[in-house]
């Protein structure tokens, strides 16, 4: 029988590691836990804390000050938190720029439709009945963790591709377009950086460089130079242009910097990449792919 909903004693926000293993892995994916009631959160945290590093806040304002400061791969929120409901929590978070790629898992009462009905409406990406269980809790943490990092990689790996909603959240487009836009636009500025991107963006350079690299496994300053050597292969194909004009119209600060960069990427130098195209264009179209 799950007790009934007791407030926190404890501080507000507070790393859940701090009360069991001290020494955890880097690499583990950050899990917040949203409620009020103790006992819940105590069976939620042994359930996941073998396997993630867990945060714990009793109020939408906890939240909302762990996200601003810490890389979240997920959140699960109880219907009941000490100033809003997890509705109105998942809400907040999928309504914004900044937060709407952080996965949300809400936990509901079994058999309550409006619950349910409420979840859909606020963006949830799962929900868990209660009581809660752990072969569940465990394997709906991990397909959201994964289905989210399928995401990424796949949008790390085809810069600038246009996703579908199927294989990207449709909370992340409007982000991801304007997040487009702005670097195709601003790259022959040598002097375009993170910190002008993240003005252009109207977000802070900590909370652009946790979104992009939560959508994209990158950060800010490689997605930037990703996008540079992306455009400056195209511009290889498609044009005549001399390497060091191409060199100035993506921005890059020097051509031999350049020259490090794209045969790093591309395994080859400029001229060689843009020989071998067109010896292979008869053959097989565009050698790039």
């Amino acid at each position: 029988m799950i007790a009934s909903a007791t407030p926190i004693l404890q501080k507000d926000i507070f790393l859940l590691s701090q009360l069991h293993d001290r020494h955890r892995p880097a690499t583990k994916s950050n899990v917040l836990l949203a409620g009020i009631n103790k006992e819940e959160l105590d069976v939620l945290s042994r359930f996941l804390t073998d396997t993630y590093q867990l945060f714990i806040a009793s109020s939408a304002g906890g939240v909302m000050k762990i996200i601003e400061t810490n890389s979240i791969h997920l959140v699960v929120a109880n219907t009941e938190l000490s100033d809003a409901d997890g509705s109105q929590l998942c809400s907040r978070l999928k309504s914004s720029d900044q937060y709407a790629h952080i996965p949300v898992i809400l936990l509901i009462d079994k058999d309550i439709i409006s619950s349910r009905l409420k979840g859909l409406e606020a963006g949830a990406d799962a929900y868990i009945e209660k009581p809660l269980f752990r072969q569940i809790i465990r394997a709906q943490v991990n397909n959201v963790i994964t289905n989210r990092t399928r995401i990424k990689n796949y949008f790390a790996h085809t810069l600038f591709a246009h996703m579908d909603t199927t294989t990207k959240a449709k909370t992340d487009q409007g982000f991801i377009k304007r997040l487009d836009e702005c670097i195709a636009e601003n790259l022959p500025d040598r002097y375009f950086d993170v910190d002008r991107l993240a003005k252009h963006l109207n977000m802070s350079r900590p909370t652009l460089y946790r979104k992009v690299k939560c959508i994209s496994d990158m950060t800010p300053n490689q997605l930037i130079n990703a996008a540079r050597l992306k455009k400056a292969a195209e511009l290889l194909l498609i044009t005549d242009c001399q390497v060091l004009e191409i060199v100035k119209m993506v921005g890059f600060n020097s051509r031999s910097n350049f020259g490090k960069a794209f045969f790093k990427k591309f395994k080859v130098t400029p001229t060689v990449y843009q020989q071998l195209e067109k010896a292979f264009r008869p053959l097989q179209g565009n050698f790039y792919q």
